[in-house]
């Protein structure tokens, strides 16, 4: 188009392509970076760093007996901690850059899907304001990662699918296999790009197909010594028996916490109508493209593919000259991003083993933004692209709500400051389980003495603290439980944060 009439962020994306990726974790880290210290760590948190610290051998024994998560992030934050130690500041940076990076990742995904510059910072936009990605942020876990690598993956598959070299398809499968033993979840990726590259052409699913093979080849001795543990131990799916069914809006509640929120629930509606509606219209026409034009199929089909893109094409040119995304994009970002959600969902609804966690759906970070930005970018008029400033727009006003949100975890330092406080505090601290042990250890006061017990039978006589999860409790009262032992309760304390509550009473038995 002359460039009297080029819009201005695809002038600016030209003149500065080079630095695109930067600038956009940069926008991601200005949101997530304050966040390192917005409440100390918990307990899942807390076990990653313990198993970290562990030696090499142990720590695997360890991650394999806990059967939830596969070992790769553990292993990089094994190294991370050897570097510079094991401080709060410290640990939770690690999954901030990772969270950081996902900026520069959907510029490379954007690039490769040729979404055009509007779409494609409009994407970034929206992945900095969401509030899902921004909690995981900074949690000491793998979820960061998770979504890092699938946006790659996914930028890695188009890539393989214009380029069909060696290189490009040893890229895809050393992701692919990093993404899979980073979280079982990951699976979710591979599995849309094989649906997604079967639905492109015979020859590119075979492809694709290929590299899914070796990647669960490279993925099946974890597998053999997670399934090896279970057999020989019972209950193997303890850990995730905490997990309940999802309602009925869900996958919308999932899409909501991925594209940003007001927390206004009459805008956040309005957001999630033009959201709908955009990606309606992005359907339909994808649908009749592919009527009136045919498929993308076959050694023709992937002529036009491979043609699509000049020769003398730029990473950066890309983006800034071609405003509609190439042909089976929307496709595999509707797949990836929504399709796997809903099929964990209806697993979930359907099994009696539900699987629903959205923290663990975070791979569809980058292709619900993508999607989202190319829906909304699309919608007419799109002469003043007056749909995508009202996506900027919202981007905006869900960064400004960020700070808002209620904290999602227990202030563990603060708990403990209050019961060091309390009038007469004994210096002795019982917490029942680990969950409660396990952040009290780390952030007691000084002279505090912290120990976990199992039972309440193993209290010992004496003055001191119980601290403890009511939901602990499965049937019967705490209270009533510590008066059948002679214990008396002399005072209580109590906290409570996003439906998670501690309670901590001052128990007393003669001796």
């Amino acid at each position: 188009m002359p460039r009297s009439t080029r819009p201005v962020l695809e002038e600016l994306a030209e003149r500065i392509g080079w630095a695109l990726p930067a600038l956009a974790a940069l926008a991601l880290g200005i949101v997530r970076l304050p966040e390192l210290t917005r409440s100390p760590l918990w307990y899942d948190e807390l076990f990653s760093v313990g198993v970290a610290e562990l030696p090499f051998a142990d720590a695997m024994r360890r991650i394999v007996a806990d059967h939830t998560n596969p070992p790769l992030f553990y292993l990089i934050l094994k190294a991370w901690i050897a570097l510079g130690g094991d401080g709060d500041h410290w640990v939770r940076l690690l999954p901030c850059l990772f969270a950081m990076m996902l900026g520069a990742g959907l510029v490379w995904l954007a690039r490769e899907a040729r979404t055009g510059a509007i779409a494609g910072t409009l994407a970034v936009a929206i992945a900095a304001a969401s509030p899902l990605t921004v909690d995981l942020a900074n949690e000491v876990r793998g979820y960061s990662l998770l979504a890092l690598l699938a946006c790659l993956s996914l930028a890695a598959t188009l890539r393989d699918r214009t380029r069909r070299s060696d290189n490009s398809f040893a890229l895809l499968t050393m992701l692919n296999v990093a993404l899979v033993h980073t979280h079982y979840f990951g699976w979710l990726t591979v599995a849309a790009e094989c649906l997604a590259a079967v639905a492109w052409s015979r020859v590119f699913g075979l492809r694709m197909l290929r590299s899914a093979a070796l990647t669960m080849v490279a993925f099946l001795p974890w597998a053999a010594a997670v399934l090896a543990h279970a057999v020989s131990h019972p209950a193997p799916l303890r850990n995730v028996a905490w997990i309940a069914p999802p309602d009925a809006l869900a996958p919308l509640w999932l899409v909501r916490d991925l594209t940003g929120r007001s927390g206004r629930a009459v805008v956040d509606l309005m957001w999630l109508t033009l959201v709908g509606l955009a990606m309606v219209t992005t359907a339909l026409r994808a649908w009749r493209e592919r009527a009136s034009h045919g498929d993308a199929s076959g050694a023709a089909g992937m002529m036009r593919l491979a043609v699509d893109r000049s020769p003398t094409d730029t990473a950066a040119d890309v983006p800034a000259r071609n405003a509609a995304p190439a042909r089976g994009v929307v496709t595999l970002l509707a797949i990836a991003g929504l399709l796997m959600p809903l099929v964990v969902w209806a697993f979930s609804l359907l099994s009696g083993h539900s699987i629903w966690v959205q923290r663990y759906l975070l791979g569809a970070a980058a292709p619900v933004a993508l999607l989202v930005a190319i829906a909304v970018a699309a919608l007419p008029p799109r002469r003043w692209h007056a749909a995508a400033v009202v996506g900027f727009v919202w981007a905006a006003i869900a960064l400004a709500a960020l700070p808002q949100r209620a904290p999602t975890k227990v202030d563990w330092a603060r708990f403990a400051r209050r019961i060091d406080t309390a009038v007469g505090s004994p210096r002795d601290v019982f917490a029942l389980e680990a969950f409660t042990a396990a952040p009290l250890q780390r952030y007691a006061r000084p002279g505090q003495r912290v120990k976990m017990v199992t039972a309440l039978e193993d209290l010992p006589s004496g003055d001191a603290w119980l601290v403890y999860r009511p939901e602990s409790f499965a049937a019967g009262s705490p209270s009533a439980a510590l008066a059948g032992l002679r214990f008396s309760t002399v005072t209580a304390l109590s906290t409570e944060t996003a439906g998670q509550k501690i309670v901590a009473v001052r128990i007393r038995r003669d001796r």
